[in-house]
């Protein structure tokens, strides 16, 4: 794991906020030169602590405000779960999967443009190989929907929260 010290939370919550800061700008926000804080980026995406830069798209503004949970049992073999692997990476409609342990084999975040889209690829799961059944759940609002934050690494760490009253930067 990558320590990080407090400049590097600092820069992390910044291009949290907005990832098209310029080097400059985020230097001039917490003190420092451009080229200081580019060498700083450079090694958090290195290390693998910033993955990619992306933009946040509004699904129902894209005519896909349809999103659901499905939970998918599956008593499958090695090659089954390839199958299943196979086609969750194929499906744009599919944005999670993960393997889970309880009632569920995994559960799958999915977003859709209608019901009928979603029954398409709900039919389309209960027919792959070792597929038992499909529970679905449809989203009625999101309440919170992030990515990692910086806010989270601090609470984990025991590092104390800043307000924007309290930076120095």
């Amino acid at each position: 794991m990558t320590t990080l010290d407090d400049i590097d939370l600092k820069i992390l919550e910044l291009l949290n906020e907005d990832g098209r800061l310029s080097h400059a700008a985020i230097g001039k926000e917490i003190g420092m030169t451009g080229p200081s804080v580019y060498a700083r980026v450079q090694r958090l995406e290195r290390d693998g602590i910033i993955q990619k830069y992306s933009a946040h798209l509004s699904a129902e503004k894209m005519g896909l405000g349809l999103t659901a949970f499905i939970r998918v049992n599956m008593q499958s073999t090695p090659d089954e779960d390839l199958i299943f692997e196979q086609f969750v990476r194929s499906d744009p409609r599919i944005l999670e999967c993960h393997e889970v342990d309880g009632e569920a084999t995994y559960w799958l975040k999915v977003q859709t443009g209608s019901a009928r889209d979603l029954r398409h690829l709900i039919t389309a799961l209960r027919r792959l190989p070792g597929s038992v059944y499909t529970t679905t759940n449809i989203s009625l609002g999101t309440i919170k929907e992030q990515q990692t934050t910086v806010a989270l690494y601090r609470k984990i760490h025991g590092q104390p929260e800043e307000s924007d009253a309290d930076r120095s930067w």
